[in-house]
């Protein structure tokens, strides 16, 4: 229940509690009733919306039988980001005012409680009131034993205390008026009450009643104390000094309050359910103009993935149901799920349903027998997502579902059904799930963290090293003559996992290029054989790694490719090329390994000795991958040159009239 609801349900309990004192209760002169009654009515306004009728009932059970048939449903999983909206929103704006008002009262109320304080101690001459414990009456006024026993009946009756709640239920209510009339009538039954007592002690009420008039002009107190000289009440007090005392019989209009509070409680009650499950549940049914957006699809859970899925089962009545039905119960069947939280916790049992179909449209939902973890939500939420009603009879309903779990022993809920003579009875359902099966030896919680590529010891290789990999992949990796013939061409930036036992997993593209070329990559990479895991703490773990396809048409007239200097990450080059332009290198020094023709060389110097007209390619490695395949002098880079002389052992191939080139993006400079 949300707090707007809460304060919905109070402030319309406090209307009609009022509306009862004033109709029958507000002219009796039985004041001490009255006033317990309001403050007793500001009590239960509070409380009632959190009675559940459900309390005070016992449920009776009788025996159901039934039959079945099978469905299988499919699992799918999907991340949601509701759609934002950046319009006037008029909800947030009452619910801001509200709680400004809230604020604005809860201060005055403070500022109030500071002003008595100031009041009682310096009170001017002349003034006669009581707060709390505190009496403050001037002796130099005349009949002052009498006011004093006025005041003295505030204080022993603890009146304040009346004050102080009112005001308080105020400050949360202070948009409904109702509540002033409280705190006006609230005060009103405090003088009377007074009044009796002083004037008992005055001995003569008509002399009482001069003594009141004759100091209307007296100094009126802060409105949260009892003062005696309050001037609006003055007129209505002398009224009810001299009116005739209510008969015995009166009290038997207080009676009335009993069905009152019953039909409050089964409203509340009502209000609650629907709240709870109805208003929840409908924000979970699929709308003709969805409200939300599916910006991704996830792929299943791993936990998910050899778990078998719930099935549901309708069960025929007993009872002649009209064919028309038929469609509902498929409907129904393919619809409703076993919650997970229900497998998870082992619940197993009934729920009862019941509504009303009119003119095509069900209402009154309601549960006749709850289940709890989800269960009742779930059938409520089906029934609600049927639109096909225009073919059925309008009439009372009441719909069974049996949530079963297969190779449990746990006990059943709500075994036995309850009868309702009013509403016609459908077709059991029964859904089947299956229990979670038991995880041994599941302590270690890094068992299924993926780590990251750089932040362990050892890093997953492919056998024989990458250079070996990048061979799997130029001699795997073909051009799809799609992409060509649309001249596709760029980056894919994939990812994948490299499991504990080497196989790669979870391949999946985080930026393509379409036209066949995602699914090619795709396809190889998962085909890849199995690696060496990557370790943690001498163990192996699961480790995530990135890779960059680069697909690239050449013409014969293209100059040389000049890798791009700001990607880190492996890149794999395709070419459709049939010449190689020549490349000259830039002169200065270079601090990594150089390796010609797979041969590393011990002296970078001899790099000037090479002429640039014998290079057929060159590759540059740089990170942690140079590092990974180099050793650690490799940490300013790899330069990876082939010659023509070296050709045959070259990472090159003929397929399909195509050279595939491996290549690699460089923070160097190669100058053409």
């Amino acid at each position: 229940m949300s707090f707007a609801h809460y304060l919905l349900q109070v402030n319309l309990y406090l209307i009609v509690f009022y509306g009862f004192y004033k109709l029958l209760l507000d002219k009796e002169t039985y004041f001490s009733l009255n006033r317990a009654y309001l403050v007793t009515a500001g009590l239960l306004s509070l409380f009632i919306p959190f009675i559940r009728l459900e309390w005070l009932t016992e449920q009776k059970a009788a025996q159901q039988v039934y039959t079945s048939v099978n469905w299988e449903a499919v699992l799918q999983q999907a991340t949601i980001v509701t759609e934002s909206n950046t319009g006037f929103n008029w909800g947030s704006a009452f619910v801001y005012i509200y709680c400004a008002g809230i604020l604005f009262f809860l201060g005055r109320l403070v500022l109030n409680l500071l002003a008595v304080k100031n009041l009682i101690n310096t009170a001017k001459a002349g003034s006669a009131f009581s707060f709390l414990k505190n009496k403050i009456v001037d002796q130099d006024l005349p009949l002052v034993d009498v006011i004093d026993i006025h005041e003295e009946a505030h204080i022993k009756q603890w009146h304040t205390v009346d004050i102080l709640f009112f005001e308080i239920l105020g400050v949360i209510t202070w948009l409904n008026p109702i509540i002033y009339f409280y705190k006006k009538s609230i005060k009103n039954i405090h003088e009377f009450l007074a009044d009796e007592q002083a004037a008992k002690f005055q001995g003569d009420k008509a002399e009482y009643a001069m003594l009141i008039l004759s100091q209307s002009f007296g100094v009126s107190p802060n409105r949260l104390a009892n003062g005696f000289f309050d001037k609006s009440l003055i007129k209505k007090r002398i009224f009810m000094l001299q009116k005739e005392r209510s008969k015995k019989i009166a009290i038997m209009k207080y009676g009335f309050f009993i069905p009152l509070f019953a039909l409050l409680i089964v409203f509340s009650s009502a209000t609650v359910r629907k709240n709870k499950k109805l208003i929840a549940i409908s924000e979970q049914i699929p709308l003709e103009k969805p409200i939300e957006i599916v910006q991704e699809m996830v792929a299943p859970k791993e936990e998910f993935v050899n778990e078998r899925l719930s099935k549901s089962v309708i069960k025929p009545s007993t009872e002649k149901i009209d064919g028309n039905w038929t469609n509902f119960y498929r409907f129904m069947a393919k619809s409703i799920k076993y919650p997970v939280d229900a497998q998870k916790n082992n619940l197993q049992g009934n729920t009862q349903i019941k509504f009303t179909l009119k003119n095509n449209k069900v209402t009154n939902v309601s549960t006749v027998l709850d289940l709890g973890d989800g269960c009742d939500e779930e059938v409520m939420k089906s029934l609600l997502s049927y639109k096909d009603f225009k073919n059925l009879p309008d009439g009372n309903y009441v719909l069974k579902v049996d949530f079963r779990l297969t190779d449990n022993n746990s006990k059943i809920k709500n075994e036995k059904a309850l009868l309702l003579p009013s509403h016609k009875k459908l077709s059991d359902i029964n859904v089947i799930g299956y229990s979670n099966p038991v995880r041994e030896n599941i302590t270690d919680e890094k068992i299924d963290k993926i780590y990251d590529f750089v932040s362990i010891e050892k890093q997953p290789e492919f056998p024989g090293g990458i250079k070996k990999f990048y061979e799997y992949l130029s001699k795997s990796i073909k051009y799809p003559k799609l992409a060509q013939e649309n001249n596709v061409q760029g980056k894919i930036f994939l990812s994948f996992i490299v499991e504990k036992n080497g196989a790669l997993t979870d391949v999946q593209i985080t930026r393509g290029l379409g036209s066949g070329t995602d699914e090619e990559a795709v396809r190889v990479i998962s085909g890849s054989p199995r690696w060496n895991p990557g370790l943690a703490e001498g163990k192996a773990v699961r480790v995530k790694y990135n890779i960059n396809v680069n697909f690239t048409l050449s013409s014969e007239n293209d100059q040389g490719t000049t890798p791009d200097p700001t990607v880190k990450t492996q890149n794999l080059l395709l070419r459709s090329t049939e010449k190689n332009s020549s490349i000259k290198l830039s002169d200065g020094t270079f601090n990594g390994v150089v390796v010609i023709d797979g041969i590393r060389l011990l002296n970078n110097n001899l790099l000037s000795t090479l002429d640039p007209n014998d290079i057929e390619s060159i590759s540059v490695l740089k990170d942690q991958l140079a590092t990974n395949s180099y050793g650690y002098k490799a940490k300013n880079g790899v330069l990876l040159i082939a010659t023509k002389a070296g050709k045959k052992n070259n990472l090159l191939m003929k397929s399909d009239q195509k050279e595939i080139t491996i290549n690699k993006p460089s923070a160097y400079d190669i100058k053409q």
